[in-house]
């Protein structure tokens, strides 16, 4: 039987005091150019962390870890998000996915600890942006840093209200401004490129393994969030083609942003074993004066901003959609009615990023791993559970080569992301363990209080498509 998604519905102002249902595209549609550019900066952002990646692994690992990671990972990501992006172009995105493949339960899972470990995520970007004040104001209170994170969440949440086309336009001129000054520092650098930038193979004292747990769960980071947008499939036009379309053509720029700058980096500095983060700056500035390195700092603390405000558009939508199937409160289903965005679920996200923003994150970032990786795992079973159980779906784009292209797609990353979590260590075990445990705990409670959700969703009417 043939499948089309339903066209949702507005809610009026009349209809406040019943359950909101999903809304057309906005009045002001993303533009192709500018879902591209938000693509790049959920995905990407620019090379900046590539410095800190490289001194922990060595320039030899860590180049061939930006080369396999994205061939083993990054590749099997973006088909599994191109082919079920087009296949269920629905609001909420990877919650939807898991849930159509798997019933309520799995699906709540994923939703659940996809938005859990946005709570570390998107603070982290606000607070790394305080960070790089903290650098030009070394005497800066710990309330200032606080302050700072706080404006970053707020300005980009009262943007994000605003609608998807508002946060397309800024990440245009947010790629501008954070890719100029590497092109620039690319042209100056290759000709002065005086030592190959392979060696050494390992860094002194490390084994094969203990470099590769060190650095494969960054290689992971860095060509990671190519489903993310998914989740606001209902804002972005005709976006069964068109997210598909975008995936495909900025997995090479991405590749590009990061080989590049490190290649020239590493030819023209070999003391990479006392690179820091920012050290691109430094280097920028010993190629082209301080106008230069000051345009990569600026440029580090742009890309900081981007992606808290691409992240917190894509995480916002989850628990709207959630709460849309009756699993979370009737409240974080409310829409802006002049602009059509999820504006509980915004601010409910936001306050939460803006406590957790007080906190240091160093020690945290390995747990986040613990969450997130197993609600992509249940991403990649639902693309093969789905293939099977609804083959008749609408796929603009399938992932390549058949049953073994689906095998590589699905087994590949779920075996990487098996390595990362348990091939450095157990030490985030217990706290990895009660995070995921929530989500049981939480999809138990909220059946308790479950109510139903209102007939006609755009979820119901598909399902009953699907079947």
């Amino acid at each position: 039987m043939a499948s089309v998604t339903p066209k949702p519905s507005t809610p009026s102002p009349s209809d406040s005091g019943r359950q909101p249902v999903e809304r057309d595209v906005p009045a002001q549609p993303l533009r192709r150019f500018g879902l591209l550019c938000l693509v790049y900066v959920t995905v990407c952002a620019g090379p900046f962390g590539l410095e800190e990646f490289v001194r922990h692994v060595g320039p030899g690992p860590a180049l061939a870890l930006l080369l396999l990671t994205p061939l083993f990972w990054g590749m099997p990501l973006l088909f599994m998000s191109a082919e079920l992006a087009g296949a269920l172009p629905l609001e909420g995105g990877l919650y939807r996915w898991v849930k159509t493949a798997f019933g309520d339960f799995w699906g709540f899972q994923a939703g659940w600890w996809w938005w859990l470990s946005s709570f570390l995520d998107c603070a982290i970007y606000a607070v790394l942006v305080a960070d790089y004040f903290a650098f030009f104001h070394p005497g800066m209170s710990r309330l200032t840093h606080w302050a700072i994170a706080l404006a970053v969440i707020w300005l980009f949440t009262l943007l994000n209200m605003r609608g998807i086309a508002v946060m397309g336009t800024s990440s245009m001129i947010f790629v501008a401004v954070m890719l100029a000054p590497f092109v620039i520092m690319i042209v100056l650098g290759a000709p002065h490129m005086a030592q190959p930038p392979l060696p050494p193979l390992l860094p002194a004292g490390r084994s094969l393994a203990e470099t590769l747990s060190a650095g494969l769960l960054m290689s992971i980071w860095f060509v990671s969030g190519f489903e993310a947008l998914a989740t606001a499939s209902g804002e972005i036009p005709n976006a069964a083609r068109a997210l598909p379309r975008a995936l495909r053509l900025v997995f090479p720029l991405i590749l590009l942003s990061y080989g590049l700058p490190l290649l020239v980096s590493l030819g023209v500095d070999a003391n990479w074993q006392n690179w820091q983060a920012g050290h691109f700056a430094a280097i920028a500035e010993n190629l082209g004066g301080p106008w230069l390195g000051g345009w990569v700092s600026f440029a580090g603390v742009i890309a900081n901003m981007a992606l808290f405000g691409a992240w917190l558009l894509s995480y916002s939508r989850i628990p709207f959609a959630m709460a849309v199937d009756g699993f979370l409160p009737r409240a974080l289903c409310r829409v802006s009615p002049r602009y059509g965005t999820p504006v509980t679920a915004l601010l409910v996200s936001a306050a939460l990023y803006s406590l957790m923003a007080w906190f240091d994150f160093s020690s945290l970032v390995e747990m986040d791993i613990w969450v997130i990786l197993p609600a992509m795992f249940l991403e990649f079973l639902a693309l093969a559970k789905l293939r099977r159980s609804h083959p008749h779906l609408p796929r603009p784009f399938r992932a390549p080569g058949g049953r073994w292209g689906l095998a590589f797609t699905v087994i590949s990353p779920i075996a990487i992301g098996l390595l990362a979590m348990f091939g450095g260590g157990t030490d985030y075990l217990i706290p990895g363990t009660i995070a995921l445990a929530s989500g049981p705990a939480a999809f138990w409670l909220g059946q308790r209080f479950r109510r139903d959700p209102a007939a006609g969703l755009p979820s119901e009417r598909f399902r009953a498509q699907a079947r």
